[in-house]
């Protein structure tokens, strides 16, 4: 089976699910240029993030080509992005 997703910019590291997919779903991603296909390793609602790519602790997160916040544990390529593995970086003061 597959599930749709969508790409905001060509920096970004994550994309946005169009409809819901299960673990092992192919999810085909709209990149304008290209198609990008994903297998989801878990169930990821609809609207929600599935990562392009492997990120380390402390990895930015980019989504409509902005940092949205930094990765808090490994996320592996399929994997959902959320806020149990997400860390916003919005409203924090700047490192000094």
């Amino acid at each position: 089976m597959s599930a749709a997703a969508v790409l905001l910019s060509d920096a970004d590291n994550v994309a946005t699910l169009l409809a819901p997919a299960k673990a092992g779903d192919d999810v085909v991603i709209d990149a304008r240029t290209d198609e990008i296909r994903v297998r989801a390793l878990e169930p990821i609602a609809l609207g929600h993030k599935i990562a392009l790519v492997d990120l380390a602790p402390g990895d930015r997160i980019v989504k409509y080509g902005e940092c949205i916040g930094q990765a808090t544990k490994a996320i592996a390529r399929g994997a959902w992005v959320h806020v149990h593995n997400l860390r916003s970086v919005r409203a924090q003061a700047p490192a000094s």
